[in-house]
């Protein structure tokens, strides 16, 4: 029982996602992931420490790294990974609720010994669901490009493109202004611009899901209205079916026939010669 649910609640959850949804959404969540566990805590663990401000004022070098990363970057793509995944979660969440309703109502009637009719009410049932599922699924989809978005922007306006080797400083409680100089730029300008790219695949590929979604739908209605279009004859071709073409002889009825053979008998035969 436990396998056979669990495979019903895969087949719901992915029943209306495309290729591009199956597969390449979560293998990016889970490469930013091993991304941000492999190589993040190895450039970014020195960010404070080796944050070196030209002065000994008491204060400068805290209030200037906070004025420099008001959000270390470590902790806005680990919030940023939560937020993008809590839109799939609840869409799970929903697709279970609804696999366990419809598998407690299965049981509920196979334990009542249901016949076959009631089982294709279940089905009907089953069907019906569907697009409250598909429904969430679009709405899963919309809220992560969404923040996706939103991501991408905050990362540009937190971070920029690249990662300065000096920072110029003028912030209390620093006499005048210092400059301070971080460590390994280069380093951690193309980690930032990794993660750049990541979420702009993330991004991208998520609106390519929406659209497939969108161009699936449309196509499998349109096939869906093409054979009740074609089922139908013309009115050409019921009038040829009704008609008669006149290429075959006329049949007598039998009445004919009959009357025919009663004249036949007035009339004499001719003699044979």
């Amino acid at each position: 029982m436990c396998g056979g649910f669990l495979r019903r609640l895969v087949v719901e959850e992915s029943r209306h996602a495309t290729p591009v949804g199956r597969l390449l959404l979560p293998v990016l969540l889970g490469f930013r992931l091993v991304l941000l566990a492999a190589s993040g805590t190895g450039v970014f663990s020195d960010e404070q420490s080796e944050f070196v401000c030209h002065t000994q004022q008491p204060g400068c070098k805290a209030a200037c790294y906070d004025a420099f990363h008001p959000l270390s970057p470590l902790r806005f793509w680990a919030f940023q990974v939560i937020l993008v995944a809590v839109p799939s979660i609840l869409y799970v969440g929903v697709t279970l609720y609804h696999v366990i309703w419809q598998w407690e109502a299965g049981k509920v009637k196979r334990e009542e010994g249901t016949l076959s009719g009631q089982g294709e009410e279940s089905q009907g049932a089953s069907g019906a669901g569907s697009p409250r599922l598909l429904w969430a699924y679009v709405a899963q989809l919309g809220v992560r490009l969404a923040l996706e978005g939103a991501a991408l922007g905050g990362q540009y306006h937190l971070y920029g493109f690249k990662m300065p080797s000096s920072f110029s400083c003028r912030q209390e409680p620093c006499l005048g202004s210092t400059t301070c100089n971080l460590s390994r730029p280069a380093e951690k300008t193309i980690f930032l611009k990794t993660m750049f790219g990541v979420t702009g695949l993330c991004l991208l590929f998520t609106l390519l899901e929406l659209v497939l979604l969108g161009v699936g739908r449309w196509w499998k209605t349109r096939k869906d209205k093409a054979p009740s279009s074609n089922y139908f004859p013309s009115s050409e071709s019921t009038k040829r079916h009704r008609e008669p073409t006149g290429n075959f002889p006329a049949v007598e009825t039998k009445e004919q026939f009959q009357e025919a053979g009663g004249r036949g008998t007035d009339v004499p035969l001719a003699s044979c010669p």
